[in-house]
């Protein structure tokens, strides 16, 4: 690779347990679900946490896209930020035509501004149901510290919201914010109630910013113990999973 900043190694092997027959959704972004056992586990929560720019909303994006387009399943973006032209257009860049999808009913994009909880948990439920929805991502979930003034009240709610998630069925993408290293948590969505957690990074190497990813943990899997290579182009992001970083990040 370029800059000698990452060394080539052989496929990611299993050492110690074997493969585990559990059905799994595809994430749609090359070379992570060679990292997951062959990817996510179905009906499962995870949280995708990472640095400013390090390429959560573009995959999340894809994770949606690809399930409409290669496994006909359905999806729900509830955008708790941005508005859903622009988040059309940020796929348009990449060659997704999210608003044809949107038309055709097999992506649902939902922004929420009123800071009420239980009307937001109930939404959700109401739009996952309706579409039988297969995938959820909910952006960004930093934006629950908006709805609670105390720690104890967004700890209950928050633990409802992951169950009510679980029996729907729906495998969900909460995505949540990084800076220089340190992340703020989820009222204890990522330790206590998320199946997994997935880590992007986007780090500056001497006169470079260097972009990894690596999984803190998955339910039922067999994960990759080190942090791979992302890079983003035209087409998305890709994980180089039979590369690793050369330095440490």
């Amino acid at each position: 690779m370029r800059n000698g900043l990452f060394k080539g190694v052989g496929p990611f092997h299993k050492t110690g347990l074997k493969a585990m027959q559990v059905e799994r959704i595809k994430t749609g972004i090359p070379g992570l679900d060679e990292l997951l056992d062959g990817g996510i586990p179905k009906g499962s929560l995870v949280v995708l946490s990472g640095d400013p720019g390090s390429g959560k909303t573009i995959f999340s994006l894809q994770f949606l896209y690809t399930g409409a387009m290669q496994h006909d399943e359905k999806g729900v973006l509830i955008s708790l930020e941005e508005k859903p032209d622009q988040l059309i257009e940020t796929a348009s860049v990449f060659g997704w035509d999210f608003k044809k999808l949107v038309q055709e009913k097999k992506i649902i994009i939902q922004s929420f501004e009123l800071y009420d909880f239980d009307k937001l948990r109930d939404s959700i439920e109401d739009l996952v149901t309706k579409a039988k929805a297969k995938r959820l991502v909910i952006d960004p979930g930093v934006i629950f510290r908006l709805y609670f003034e105390r720690e104890l009240d967004a700890r209950k709610r928050i633990v409802v919201l992951g169950k009510m998630l679980k029996q729907l069925g729906v495998t969900t993408l909460v995505t949540n914010e990084a800076t220089h290293g340190q992340t703020d948590g989820l009222f204890g969505l990522e330790e206590y109630v998320a199946d997994g957690v997935i880590l992007l990074y986007h780090k500056k190497l001497k006169n470079e910013f260097i972009r990894s990813v690596g999984v803190l943990k998955m339910r039922n899997t067999k994960i990759a113990e080190k942090l791979r290579p992302v890079r983003i182009d035209s087409k998305g992001i890709e994980v180089l999973a039979r590369t690793e970083l050369f330095h440490e990040i």
